[in-house]
């Protein structure tokens, strides 16, 4: 389907009233707001550069305070910090905050046509972790505006809820991350690059899939949008049947992500093989989407990766790859979607996307609009 018949597609259902599903205050309420409220929230430091930023809740949404991801009036947003959410706090059940680690480095003397949203893996390092911001310094490099998502503080947080139960929170950051102040200073809102690995492949996928957050001004460019993920979860129970016996001699994993961690997301605390079926889990099959009509996606286009399944087992194969093909396929069989499948099978789960992102980026820049 040519862009122009997407955007005439796009038109009529507005006008049949499939009005988006917007979170939280608008912008413009939430900087009133948190500047009466005057208040300032320290960040920890920015993995990818000194500054660092600060962000104040205000009702249902977040607002940016001057010295972090937002400033105060008419002063400018550093361009690389972080931001700090916490609003977040609470959002699905979990006390924890979400921050954004910006790099804006290319667009401080013209804003840049072109951002890229990276969703931490499970292990919430956007802040810390040395592959995130080598992604984002790369984006820099070729004239991006690039923001990395921790939805969560920590690797155990991440692990509480099933990842559809996780919908609002990651809409809520990827609002401020393509709508907030530092967005406004150095994006120009046009061309929109989706990105994630594992949890970070996995939620964002959902939360489209599931419901209709996506459809929202703030998950697209007013351009072009497309999504690139790495080692998704798609079908729990494929991937449950890994970890449930790829130690050696068919025994559970136990590290880097064990077994016991897929059973406590869906069963609570303690949760173990006996006590948990997964496959008359309500959430489990919510979070299985390989077999969603492609309409229910709001973003079109797609490549999603499948990383480690010549690899050993727990160590090197973590997710279930023949999932992230037929979401891929399914994607593609839709009149209006497409989806280019890619396979990494030497490249562990761990490394795939630090050493791969830019195949996102050369696939994405070949879809963008003359």
């Amino acid at each position: 389907m040519t862009s122009e018949m997407r955007d005439q597609k796009q038109c009529c259902e507005r006008a049949s009233g499939r009005a988006p599903r917007v979170v939280g205050l608008t912008l413009r309420d939430a900087l009133f707001v948190g500047a009466l409220a005057a208040v300032a929230v320290a960040c920890g430091e920015s993995s990818v550069a000194s500054a660092t930023g600060s962000s104040a809740a205000a009702g249902g949404g977040s607002a940016s305070t001057a010295g972090g991801g937002g400033g105060a009036g008419d002063e400018k947003p550093p361009a690389t910090g972080t931001i700090s959410l916490e609003a977040c706090i609470g959002e699905t059940g979990v006390n924890e905050r979400c921050t954004l680690v910006t790099e804006a480095s290319a667009c401080t003397n013209a804003k840049c046509s072109k951002l890229v949203v990276v969703f931490s893996g499970g292990e919430q390092s956007c802040v810390t972790g040395k592959g995130y911001a080598s992604v984002l310094s790369g984006y820099a490099s070729r004239g991006y505006a690039a923001v990395c998502i921790n939805y969560f503080e920590t690797s155990k947080g991440s692990g509480e809820k099933p990842y559809v139960d996780e919908a609002s929170r990651i809409d809520r950051a990827l609002k401020e991350a393509t709508t907030g102040a530092w967005a406004q200073a150095y994006w120009t809102g046009e061309d929109l690059l989706l990105e994630g690995i594992s949890h970070g492949a996995t939620a964002p996928v959902i939360a489209m899939a599931r419901t209709t957050l996506d459809d929202a001004p703030h998950w697209h460019g007013t351009r072009f949008t497309a999504g690139c993920f790495f080692d998704g979860v798609y079908d729990v129970l494929a991937t449950a049947k890994l970890l449930a016996t790829g130690a050696p001699g068919g025994q559970p994993c136990t590290k880097p992500v064990p077994y016991t961690r897929l059973l406590e997301r869906y069963c609570g605390k303690g949760a173990t093989a006996a006590t948990c079926d997964l496959a008359m889990n309500a959430k489990v099959k919510e979070d299985s989407i390989t077999e969603v009509a492609p309409e229910a996606f709001a973003v079109r286009d797609f490549k999603l990766v499948e990383c480690g399944s010549a690899l050993p087992a727990c160590v090197g194969d973590i997710i279930a790859g023949e999932p992230v093909e037929s979401l891929c396929k399914n994607l593609d069989a839709g009149p209006t979607h497409s989806c280019s499948f890619g396979s990494l099978p030497m490249d562990g789960h761990a490394t795939c996307h630090a050493s791969e992102y830019d195949s996102c980026r050369v696939w994405f820049e070949g879809l963008l609009p003359p």
